[in-house]
């Protein structure tokens, strides 16, 4: 991204509401989240056999769903009616 740019979307993000500020970062904090999950996922697929893979990704969904009290999250679901009403 050129300087130009990130001054174009640092502007943008700066004439947002309160509200859609916060709708902003779910998007990008799930983003996040989302390419971490990615990373582990192929490195469990790489390092760990099968069955040992899918005892560390049942214990991870027990603790984000029953410690954590946080949802499955859908990328697709979130991502795009957001950043349309956010208009970024």
């Amino acid at each position: 991204m050129t300087e130009t740019e990130q001054r174009r979307h640092f502007q943008r993000i700066k004439s947002l509401s309160t509200n859609k500020f916060w709708k902003y970062m779910n998007v990008l904090h799930t983003r996040a989240y989302t390419k971490a999950e990615n990373h582990y996922q192929e490195a469990m697929d790489i390092v760990l056999t099968p069955k040992q893979k899918a005892a560390v990704v049942a214990k991870a969904n027990e603790i984000r769903e029953l410690w954590d009290g946080m949802p499955p999250i859908t990328l697709d679901a979130t991502e795009d009616a957001e950043m349309r009403e956010l208009g970024v």
